[in-house]
């Protein structure tokens, strides 16, 4: 099992490096387009009479790039979970850093869930569940010390 959860951080390392690259890209033009849109809305607004069409329309336009942000910030967090779980991955394998692993399988959660909740639920993110979950079981397996699973069913 700590071989299998090694084997699949490693996986959902790499899925989220390809991830994260193409949220940070996104939400960087988001930011970028985000300071366009204000200042044409502060040349429209000291020009232009008040008017709910237009203002509705910027409200959108606005949410638009609030999701762009959220991707960028999205990206930035899977960048850096590319490194953790690479780490982890590696520690699976020697087996030793049951907390280290287990911090990573935790926050792997975390990943996969906000990746869920910002973007929306792909194939992929089966990947870093199952990734996350396996870690953290491989982290007790390694912390109690035995040779198999941390817990049985029964």
């Amino acid at each position: 099992m700590k071989i299998a959860a090694g084997v699949l951080l490693i996986i959902a390392a790499i899925i989220n490096v390809v991830a994260g690259f193409r949220y940070a890209v996104e939400g960087a033009g988001g930011e970028r387009a985000s300071r366009w849109v204000a200042a044409v809305a502060a040349l429209d607004s000291a020009t232009a009479p008040d008017d709910k069409s237009k203002k509705e329309e910027m409200e959108k336009a606005m949410g638009y790039l609030s999701d762009r942000l959220n991707r960028k910030y999205l990206g930035f967090f899977l960048l850096a979970m590319f490194v953790l779980q690479l780490v982890g991955g590696i520690k699976c394998f020697v087996k030793k850093g049951a907390m280290f692993i287990l911090i990573v399988g935790v926050l792997s959660l975390v990943a996969e869930i906000a990746d869920i909740y910002v973007i929306n639920f792909g194939i992929w993110n089966i990947t870093g569940l199952t990734a996350g979950v396996l870690a953290i079981s491989a982290a007790m397996a390694i912390k109690k010390g035995a040779g198999g699973a941390a817990f049985s069913v029964r």
